[in-house]
């Protein structure tokens, strides 16, 4: 098992990335609904944090798709 993010391969990355993401992200919605007061940051940082989630995880997905079509 590879500990180290940089010495995995793009796949790896993607999986890594896909659940330690999603991990992160639900720890962001639990802890903005129960410890911030202002509505405004418990809606819009978890959104635009989401938002930014997905696209660096379609990049990672086309990028293992352009990686298969090379080989």
């Amino acid at each position: 098992m590879k500990f180290f993010f940089w010495k995995l391969d793009n796949k790896e990355k993607f999986i890594r990335a896909f659940w330690t993401g999603l991990l992160a992200l639900i720890v962001l919605y639990v802890v903005c609904w129960y410890l911030v007061d202002d509505l405004i940051i418990k809606i819009v940082l978890p959104m635009a944090l989401s938002i930014i989630y997905l696209v660096d995880l379609v990049f990672r997905f086309k990028k293992i798709k352009r990686m298969k079509v090379e080989l």
